[in-house]
């Protein structure tokens, strides 16, 4: 459903920005959940059903914008700090192996601390530079 103050244009190209959403989501969850199949179903499924739920939104509206911008955030939280581990050892080892890749972010201890504590909106968040 287009939108009385968009121009074809405009609609198609916030109908390219989704698609390219929802494909960087895609590949985040691959990303972060590689090697765990049941997870990285139920990551995709929540996905789908996510846009398949905002499809209903106004193309150019403040929700659908907002909704694209959920999804970006949480396809930016999940390839840089989602970080799996797997039990390394007998069942009842408490050692883990994590599987850090290139686009996980590490920080020192001192970045660490100067955001403990603080209470930030998800927004400040994803725009901080550490």
């Amino acid at each position: 459903m287009a939108s009385k103050y968009l121009s074809p244009a405009d609609v198609a190209t916030n109908k390219f920005a989704v698609r390219a959403t929802y494909r960087y989501l895609l590949r985040a969850t691959g990303l972060a959940f590689q090697n765990d199949k049941p997870t990285l179903l139920a990551a995709r499924s929540q996905a789908r059903a996510s846009f398949k739920t905002a499809r209903n939104l106004e193309s150019g509206g403040t929700e659908a914008s907002q909704a694209v911008e959920h999804a970006q955030g949480v396809a930016k939280i999940l390839r840089e700090h989602v970080v799996q581990g797997k039990q390394v050892g007998g069942a009842g080892s408490e050692k883990y192996k994590l599987r850090i890749h290139e686009e996980t972010q590490r920080l020192d201890n001192d970045q660490t601390k100067l955001g403990k504590g603080t209470v930030k909106s998800f927004r400040e968040i994803k725009d901080s530079v550490f």
